[in-house]
This record gives C-alpha cells, sequence and structure tokens, in this order.
C-alpha cells in the first residue's frame, strides 16, 4: 500500500515536469504509473525477499510496532484451550480494517461490472451504421490512423453521446442524431472515437478502474485514474488535429456537441464518451493552441517504457523493510580446547561457523522488565554433520536469559570444524547478546515465523504429552510456581520451544522445556490447511 502510494506520488511529480509534453506522453505515465502500482501485491506474493544494506541500517533503528500480547494457553486439561483475552487488539482491528475494505472492494467492482453489462446491452439493442456514409468514412479515417482492426459503427437511440468500447471487437456507438450531422462533423467525431481505438484507451481505462476498485479506500488511485482518462481524450483530439482538422473548426463542434447533449443521460458508463463536460474548457483551449506538442508516442517507444517500468517495480516489490534475513545479535565464535587434544604440533584447524541464523534469542519478561542486558556465553559442541549436539552456559545473564540462548543457539545451523581441511567434531564457544535495542525486532522476526491462534486459525489439541520431572532440589527447598514458555507447533504437530517466557528456576526451566518437546498435537487449520502456529504454555510446577 506503501509502495504503491509511493509510485502514484513520484508520477505526480513527474507529471508536473512533463507539463511541456504531450498528452500523449503524459497518458504513458499515467498508464505506467497504475499498472506498476498494480502489479506490486503481485509480484511480491512470488518474488524473494531482497533488502538492500541501506534499507537494513534503517529497519533497525525505526521504532517498532510492540507484539507482546499473546494467546494464554494452559497445558492442563483434555485440549489445548485459548483464552479470549490473550489475543492482540490489533488483530481484531485488522480484521475490521480487511472487512471494510473487502466491502467497499465488492461494492466498486459489483458497480463497474452493472456498468459493462448496461452498455453491452446498449450495444445488443443497437443496429447497424444505417448511413452508408458512416461506415466510408469510418474507413477512410482507420486508414488515415493506420488502424487495422475492424470497428463496428453502430446507431443507439439509448446513446446519448458518441462512445466508444471495446478490445477484441472495438464499437463506436452514435446517436440516434448522428443522422443529421454533417459529413465534417462526422467525419470529426469518427476520427476522435477511432483514435481511442488505435492507442486502446478503452482497455487501458478499464483495467485502471478495476485498480481503483481495488484500491478504493486511497484517493491517488482515484486521482490518477481521473488524470488517465483527461489525458486520453486530449490525446485523440491532437490525433484529430494532426489529421488535417483545423483546431477552430474542431473545438466549434466540441462545444456545439456539448452543449446539445448537456440534457442526456448521465448514468455512468465504462465507455470513453467525447464530449463529456468535465475539463472541457481546457481542451477547448488546448485544442485552438497551435503551440501545443501533439506528438504521437510509437509502439516501440510504449514497450520501453512498459519494460523500464516493470524492470523498476520487480526490485520495489522484492524489498523488505522488516529485516528477515538479517541477524538478530552479534556473534562472536571462538575455537575451544578439546579435551582429546594432546600437546603437541599444532594442526590447521577452523572453528564451527553459524550460516543460518534460525531463530533469534529473545526476551522473557523478568528479564525486559529489569531492563537486563549482557551477553550470555554457551558452549556448543558440533559434530563432524554441523549438527548441535551437546549445549551448556559458561557464563549467564539469569532471569530466563541463559535458557533462552540456548534455545535458539540449538536451531541455529552450523558448519563443521575442519582439521587439516576435513570436517571433525568440535567444541566451540559462542556469545549470544541480549540488548533491549534489539528486543522489538527479534520479535517481530520470531512473529514473522508462525501464525497467531485467532478467529480465522483453530488452536491445536494435545494427542500425547508428558508431564514435567520435579528436580530434588527444587523438592527439598519446596519451589512451587509456574513456567511459561512460547512454544512454536508445526504443521506436523511437532512443539518447538522459543524461550522462556517466565522463569521460575532453571532445572524446572529445562525440565518443562524437555517435556513439551516430547509432546503431539494436532495441527492448527487455517482455510482447512495445517499452519504453524504461536501460543504460550504454562507448565505449573506444585507438591500437592
Amino acid at each position: 500500500m506503501i509502495k504503491a502510494s509511493l509510485i502514484l506520488a513520484a508520477a505526480f511529480c513527474i507529471a508536473r515536469l512533463f507539463c511541456g509534453r504531450s498528452a500523449a506522453e503524459r497518458h504513458i505515465l499515467w498508464a505506467a504509473a497504475i499498472g506498476s502500482a498494480a502489479l506490486l501485491p503481485l509480484l511480491a506474493s512470488f518474488l524473494p525477499p531482497w533488502q538492500p544494506e541501506l534499507v537494513s541500517r534503517v529497519a533497525a533503528v525505526l521504532p517498532a510496532i510492540s507484539r507482546n500480547a499473546v494467546p494464554q494457553v494452559s497445558t492442563f486439561g483434555t485440549e489445548v484451550v485459548v483464552h479470549a483475552e490473550g489475543i492482540p487488539p490489533a488483530r481484531s482491528l485488522a480484521y475490521l480494517l480487511s472487512a471494510i475494505w473487502f466491502a467497499g472492494a465488492i461494492i466498486s467492482t459489483t458497480l463497474l461490472i452493472a456498468a459493462i453489462f448496461r452498455l453491452k446491452r446498449f450495444a445488443a439493442r443497437a443496429q447497424c451504421a444505417p448511413d452508408p456514409r458512416w461506415t466510408r468514412v469510418a474507413t477512410d479515417l482507420s486508414r488515415a490512423l493506420g488502424l487495422k482492426r475492424a470497428v463496428r459503427v453502430l446507431e443507439s437511440r439509448q446513446a446519448s453521446m458518441p462512445v466508444t468500447w471495446g478490445f477484441l471487437r472495438p464499437q463506436v456507438l452514435l446517436p440516434a442524431s448522428a443522422a443529421e450531422w454533417s459529413d465534417e462533423r462526422l467525419r470529426v467525431v469518427l476520427a476522435h472515437e477511432l483514435a481511442h481505438v488505435y492507442r486502446f484507451d478503452w482497455l487501458v481505462q478499464l483495467l485502471a478502474e478495476i485498480v481503483r476498485a481495488v484500491y478504493w479506500f486511497n484517493p491517488l488511485f482515484w486521482i490518477a485514474s481521473s488524470r488517465l482518462h483527461r489525458e486520453s481524450e486530449r490525446a485523440c483530439d491532437d490525433a484529430v488535429v494532426n489529421l488535417g482538422v483545423d483546431g477552430r473548426d474542431y473545438a466549434t463542434h466540441l462545444l456545439e456537441l456539448a452543449r446539445v447533449l448537456r440534457a442526456s443521460d448521465r448514468r455512468w458508463l465504462p465507455a470513453l464518451a467525447m464530449a463529456r463536460q468535465p475539463d472541457l474548457e481546457r481542451r477547448v483551449v488546448a485544442i485552438v493552441d497551435s503551440t501545443m506538442n501533439r506528438r504521437t508516442v510509437t509502439r516501440r517507444r510504449i514497450f520501453a517504457v512498459m519494460i523500464a517500468a516493470f524492470c523498476l517495480v520487480v526490485p520495489l516489490a522484492a524489498m523488505r523493510a522488516t529485516a528477515r534475513q538479517a541477524v538478530p545479535t552479534v556473534q562472536r565464535i571462538r575455537i575451544g580446547e578439546l579435551p582429546s587434544v594432546s600437546e603437541g604440533p599444532v594442526s590447521m584447524q577452523t572453528p564451527p561457523e553459524v550460516v543460518v541464523y534460525s531463530t533469534p534469542p529473545l526476551y522473557s519478561d523478568e528479564a525486559r522488565r529489569r531492563g537486563i542486558e549482557g551477553v550470555v556465553t554457551a558452549e556448543v559442541h558440533v559434530d563432524a554433520k554441523g549438527k548441535v549436539s551437546g549445549l551448556r552456559v559458561v557464563k549467564g545473564l539469569g532471569f530466563g536469559l541463559d535458557q533462552n540462548a540456548l534455545l535458539a543457539v540449538r536451531d541455529w545451523q552450523f558448519v563443521a570444524g575442519k582439521r587439516n581441511g576435513s570436517p571433525v567434531e568440535m567444541t566451540t564457544r559462542v556469545d549470544v547478546e541480549f540488548n533491549l535495542r534489539n528486543e522489538e525486532l527479534n520479535e517481530i522476526i520470531a512473529n514473522d515465523m508462525a501464525h497467531r491462534v485467532g478467529p480465522d486459525v483453530s488452536p491445536p489439541r494435545i494427542i500425547y504429552r508428558v508431564e514435567p520431572e520435579y528436580s530434588e532440589g527444587a523438592k527439598a527447598e519446596q519451589i512451587t510456581g509456574t513456567v511459561v514458555l512460547d512454544l512454536m507447533i508445526r504443521e506436523d504437530g511437532v512443539p518447538n520451544v522459543l524461550r522462556v517466557v517466565r522463569s521460575l528456576r532453571s532445572d524446572l526451566d529445562e525440565n518443562a522445556i524437555n517435556a513439551l518437546e516430547q509432546w503431539r498435537l494436532s495441527p492448527a487449520m487455517k482455510d482447512g490447511m495445517p499452519v504453524k502456529v504461536r501460543v504460550n504454555v504454562e507448565v505449573h510446577f506444585n507438591l500437592k
């Protein structure tokens, strides 16, 4: 939406610079702008994300939208229960806005379709040109314009003014009063209408109306569509003058048609009408101005503009400002000494390297509330295949951050360390930095990994679960309470713990994580398809 508005805003600025250009050139500008804006969401849906370095830096410092509200889920009971108060209010507002947009788009599209059917009804009731001179003049003008498509000239008693419509089989509807027109007026009117056919104006304007129906809430699309229509009329006026018609005579005929047809049927039709009142005065001034630029646009130039617009809109559609690929934390990896390495000649070795930061390290509620920042140092054992086979905290921060660092690191993908060029098991140390500046960005990245349970996403149900064990130390100290875990449930129902939201005690946190990761659930469903979801799970520890 923002990108589309930026494209149209740029078109408005360029149009001001095009004041000395011809109407045909300005028409191409508006057609390219509207078409590019319409293609943006389609291209963005399947293009891989791309983010320039500058955008990454800007996204990292911009304030992020908080998404802390998470559906609360209890682990006890026969099924996972979603508490309604846990659904983020922003989602409800988003649903309301989506419903309003959808209703407006349906109404706008329905009106457009109804108008097309009304126009088809007019054409079906019309009769072929009763006057042979209509066909003769149309044939001569088609030859002069270089128009190779056959055009039907019809007389319609329901048509109030000359209109043109159709793409594959273009038609020009003339009012019944056209039988009384002079040869000069008939030639002027048909020249204008056939110029629309030659330029494919009806198809371009119809596509613009469809785009406007979709973006009905954006005033820029309404203005752009109006400008497109205005420039198409002026371009056809220029085409008539370029055929050798005197500008003053043409303006006289145009004003006379507007006067006669002023009280005609004003129902809107998706057709190009010659003498509609809006902008008529400016058109007349432009027609009689002998210094006006009336240059036409060649097909080759139109094709070049289309290619240029497409080349500009593709990277814009792929551009993301959410920093999906940005490394969420600063990693400093140091090689550790393996117990099996003996004193002796130093061998050539390289430490394991992180290649994919699958899961960002997330804050616990208590650590965020206390404003804890710092580094958690974890010792990571990476096997010869690059898989993490062991983890432990060497230096921690507490408040649930130690466990969250381990949860993040275990999902990262490593390249195995090498000794003398061969992959080997190796132990390394990884520093996971927690700072509140990156916390919101990491939360957004994690939210993008899965859906939220809500009105359009049915919650998963527990199929198999394992109760967490009480550690002996916690029993001896009679520790009771609740551990809250942020859980992502995959499409196959396998849970994956993303972070500790509320910590109780490190050993109890670890037992809760170990138990939940053995659970199996039915997948959450959206539109009949299994999807990933994120939920909060409460694990209660009590001695009763």
